[in-house]
């Protein structure tokens, strides 16, 4: 048996609320990015999510978990293409985020 890194618990809370959201209609979806795998490229965020169009790109820490120059440079390029990107190292700050952000959307379409 493989023992949850604290990265992996977060991502997978992130993803069961984002599930929970799915499942109340909220129109929002993700795409995890495995270290290691057949697509992967270092330096890209853990989670890729797109809320009602818009694009969120969400790199996943332990509490206090510090970013590499890598993702560093990633995180520039989204701020410079508009993109948003987050560091979330808490499931209750990502939990509140992503309420701000519906709250914000349904506004803009009134």
């Amino acid at each position: 048996m493989s023992k949850l890194t604290p990265e992996k618990k977060i991502q997978n809370k992130i993803i069961a609320y984002i599930k929970e959201l799915q499942s109340k209609g909220i129109n929002i979806d993700y795409e995890r990015r495995q270290a290691g795998g057949f697509n992967y490229q270092k330096g890209k965020p853990d989670l890729f999510v797109v809320l009602e169009g818009i694009h969120i790109e969400i790199e996943v820490k332990k509490p206090g978990g510090k970013t590499t120059p890598l993702q560093d440079k990633f995180a520039e390029k989204c701020k410079r293409m508009n993109c948003l990107y987050y560091l979330i190292d808490d499931v209750e700050y990502f939990k509140n985020l992503i309420l701000n952000l519906i709250e914000m959307y349904s506004k803009s379409r009134l």
